[in-house]
């Protein structure tokens, strides 16, 4: 089965809802978005009722990896203090009468990775020096870290780096494709679709336009 694999949406809930409808076949592959679904862009409460609506109607086939953003919310319910832009998000969600404390408990189970045989998927990559990566608590770890990646068996997929170009960009040397092209500055919000086996098979992008713009 194959697996497609979106960036870093950050609230841009029509454009997500565009590509999903456009390019993914339920029926022949694994949909993962790799974390950061809310926040910054303008529609955080429409992306989570979103995704909650596919996994109910695709058991199984739906994978929302927890993304710093997501993290953030749910360290938020902790009072851990580190929810900067946390303010304007609790009260989207709220105006939009999502339940925070359930919110939270949901996002609190979402993996910090998806992984077969070829291809590891994650917010923010395995580090080239890092111990724990795994750790949501890790500074340095798949979540947060923003340094050059370590060289693994598997293609990693990540986002988080907002690139500077348009269109997704492979670093033969950390075998690693990196997605994040800046839905949230309006820009692209793009996609990777690749076999099981983790062969590359195409690039999709969305541009940002019309609701979802950031003013």
């Amino acid at each position: 089965m194959n697996v497609l694999v979106i960036g870093d949406v950050h609230g841009c809930f029509y454009t997500l809802k565009k590509l999903v409808k456009k390019h993914w076949n339920p029926n022949e592959e694994i949909l993962i978005q790799l974390g950061d679904l809310v926040n910054k862009g303008p529609h955080s409460a429409k992306c989570l009722k979103y995704w909650q609506k596919l996994e109910k109607k695709h058991a199984g086939k739906c994978v929302l990896l927890r993304g710093n953003h997501e993290q953030f919310l749910i360290n938020n319910s902790k009072g851990l203090g580190d929810m900067i832009t946390g303010k304007p998000l609790v009260y989207q969600l709220e105006s939009a009468g999502i339940s925070l404390k359930k919110t939270q408990a949901w996002l609190q189970e979402k993996p910090l990775f998806w992984k077969n045989d070829h291809l590891l998927v994650s917010h923010a990559g395995v580090g080239k020096q890092v111990d724990n990566p795994f750790n949501d608590s890790n500074k340095e770890g798949v979540l947060y870290q923003r340094g050059p990646l370590k060289c693994l068996d598997k293609t990693q997929v990540k986002g988080h780096n907002v690139l500077e170009g348009n269109k997704p960009v492979f670093n033969p040397a950390e075998n690693a494709w990196y997605i994040d092209t800046g839905a949230w500055v309006n820009k692209y919000l793009s996609a990777i679709r690749f076999t099981s086996q983790g062969k590359m098979l195409n690039i999709i992008r969305e541009e940002v336009k019309g609701k979802d713009q950031v003013i």
